[in-house]
């Protein structure tokens, strides 16, 4: 049952991008807002994990209509980006300077200059896939760290369009040692690092609180000296995207692991606090960001 439910949802995503290269962009645009305001209003569990997230990262400093009016415009963002994933299919270089600006690009090209392989981190903030996909159409090759969906058939669509600029793959389960050849080869290698690690992470601050995060950015770096390079990517009012690209990440391994894994891994994610801070409603607030959280000691 579950290959026959898997096959059917691929068809449907197959005919959602062929229906996307007959649409203009601004009514697939406003179809997706249409959606995410509807989500909004049907999702009340993830409504009420993101009422929280607001409440605890805000220290409560956040009011009831703030709060709701920030989620509604973070659904109405992600309903846009996940429909303009659509477009994928009919991207090219053309559009850098036109529906993609940049800013930083000098930082971007010094880290790959210096011949260790880059590291570019960020969140789910803005339109993460987008940054990566274009990246490839700047000559400037990226491996993208992400976890393989259920659905088989869609995987292979979505890597697909991934992978159209000349990007690649890697899943999650070999990550480290695909990342590290990467890196090698003088590639870049992607890693969104905002999400809840379980027990697997290492606990830094975010938002005044200890959240689980993966180490592997930090024990990446510390190991091949690869540049860190923080990217995030604002949606604009007109249907363009800022991407920024903030200066390298400066890191001087010491004899300490666990030390260097802890600081490198902290300030990334301040930097990613920073960025949701200014832009609250284009962070994915409905993923229980701080489930995990350090064991007490036993007495």
């Amino acid at each position: 049952m579950a290959t026959t439910r898997y096959r059917i949802e691929a068809a449907i995503f197959r005919g959602l991008l062929a229906a996307a290269r007959l649409l203009p962009r601004r009514f697939i645009l406003g179809l997706g807002s249409l959606g995410g305001t509807l989500g909004y209003v049907v999702d009340r569990r993830h409504r009420a994990i993101a009422l929280d997230n607001l409440a605890q990262a805000y220290d409560g400093n956040i009011s009831p209509a703030e709060a709701r009016a920030t989620l509604r415009a973070c659904w109405r963002h992600f309903g846009r980006i996940t429909l303009d994933t659509l477009n994928f299919s009919r991207m090219h270089a053309g559009q850098i300077g036109t529906l993609v600006h940049y800013e930083g690009l000098e930082h971007l090209r010094a880290a790959y200059a210096k011949g260790n392989g880059v590291l570019l981190f960020s969140g789910h903030f803005g339109h993460w896939e987008l940054t990566a996909m274009m990246q490839g159409f700047l000559e400037l090759p990226l491996a993208l760290v992400t976890r393989p969906l259920d659905n088989p058939y869609l995987e292979q669509i979505l890597a697909r369009l991934r992978c159209r600029s000349g990007n690649r793959i890697i899943h999650k389960r070999r990550a480290v040692r695909e990342i590290i050849r990467s890196l090698r080869e003088g590639w870049g290698v992607a890693i969104v690092i905002d999400q809840d690690a379980r027990r697997d992470g290492v606990f830094v601050p975010f938002f005044g609180r200890q959240a689980s995060t993966t180490p592997t950015l930090a024990l990446v770096a510390r190991r091949t000296r690869a540049a860190v390079i923080p990217t995030f990517c604002v949606p604009q009012p007109d249907g363009t995207y800022r991407v920024v690209y903030e200066p390298e990440v400066e890191f001087t391994p010491g004899e300490d692991r666990e030390a260097d894994v802890l600081e490198l891994t902290a300030r990334c994610t301040a930097t990613i606090e920073r960025w949701v801070r200014e832009y609250p409603h284009l962070w994915l607030w409905m993923h229980r960001r701080w489930k995990t959280q350090p064991r007490r000691p036993t007495t």
